[in-house]
């Protein structure tokens, strides 16, 4: 039991979420960009490498790449024409 209620479940949807690869270095070592560090963030961002805690805003990306250490924005998905 982890004291945070729901933890697990949010951990194991994070690592279900498919990040996008690194557009730099094409490592696919990339993860979510999260503002804020509170108790219940913490615990979640030691249980998976798919979530970046930085402490202040704004983000300096969407996602961060922990294989050159670059933050960088997701690609605009494509709508159908």
């Amino acid at each position: 039991m982890s004291g945070y209620p729901g933890s697990e479940e949010t951990v194991a949807r994070i690592e279900a979420t498919v990040m996008p690869p690194c557009p730099l270095c094409a490592s696919d070592e990339t993860a979510e960009v999260s503002v804020g560090i509170v108790g219940r963030s913490i615990h979640i961002a030691a249980q998976t490498k798919k979530i970046r805690l930085i402490p202040n805003g704004p983000r300096p990306g969407d996602y961060f790449c922990r294989g050159c250490q670059t933050y960088f924005n997701a690609p605009p998905k494509k709508t159908p024409s």
